[in-house]
């Protein structure tokens, strides 16, 4: 089953990031037009897509010892980068926040 986490910047919900057995999907929602999430992830109609957590993405989840405690304590598996944001994505450095979504 697909997992979803909205996309907020500055206080304001831009887009939603997918996650399917496929890859991952980033989708500003229509009408957006303010600043983009990253300097490589420009606004535009089309989503992206990877077969991987984006790098920008993968830049906000913790790392080293804090995301092996995290996951430790959210009974996360240490390389399911995509839980660990949908957990933690309201205490991000930065501008940036997740919040869960329902598929």
């Amino acid at each position: 089953m697909a997992r979803k986490i909205e996309v907020w910047l500055y206080g304001k919900a831009v887009g939603s990031l997918t996650e399917e057995k496929e890859g991952y999907t980033f989708g500003y929602y229509s009408g957006y037009s303010g600043p983009a999430v990253s300097l490589s992830m420009r606004v535009r109609p089309e989503p992206y897509f990877s077969e991987e957590l984006h790098p920008f993405f993968k830049g906000l989840a913790p790392e080293g010892w804090l995301r092996k405690r995290y996951a430790e304590i959210q009974k996360i598996d240490d390389r399911d980068l995509f839980g660990l944001l949908m957990q933690n994505g309201n205490d991000l450095l930065g501008a940036v926040v997740f919040k869960e979504m329902s598929p």
